[in-house]
């Protein structure tokens, strides 16, 4: 676990600079951290080739996590689903499956839609980027 100190503060979970995690999909002894894109990616994504990952494999967050319908509006529309989605394998998950979603939901929930029932992916270990994770909390 971090400092204390240096534990960002937010209003809002849609605030986190990056993959949220609490309540239920919170890790194991932290209740409330979370994945910097802005960190990890730079240092682990480059080189990396996606696969093709079925989503029946996938644990990803619903459509409401953050209050309203995130499969709706201009986040939504402007979704490309040719750009693949970041997943990290045997990272825990509420749904218990093999790979945790943490960026593409609307991209994999249009092609979902499409009729697609895989999409691709880059994957990361849960090991590697484990350094990288933060924690936050809510405040008024």
């Amino acid at each position: 676990m971090q400092d204390k100190s240096k534990i960002l503060k937010v209003k809002h979970v849609s605030k986190v600079p990056g993959h949220s995690m609490f309540k239920d999909w919170a890790l194991p002894d932290r209740p409330c951290s979370y994945l910097p894109f802005n960190d990890f990616v730079p240092q682990l994504h480059a080189g990396r080739v996606p696969q093709e990952i079925l989503f029946d494999q996938i644990c990803s967050k619903p459509n409401f996590w953050f209050g309203t319908d995130d499969f709706q509006g201009s986040r939504f529309e402007n979704a490309d689903p040719q750009f693949p989605g970041m997943l990290v394998r045997a990272m825990p998950n509420p749904c218990d499956l093999p790979f945790r979603l943490i960026d593409g939901r609307r991209r994999m929930e249009k092609l979902k839609r499409a009729g697609k029932s895989s999409g691709p992916f880059v994957i990361f270990e849960y090991e590697e980027i484990t350094p990288y994770i933060l924690d936050f909390e809510i405040v008024e």
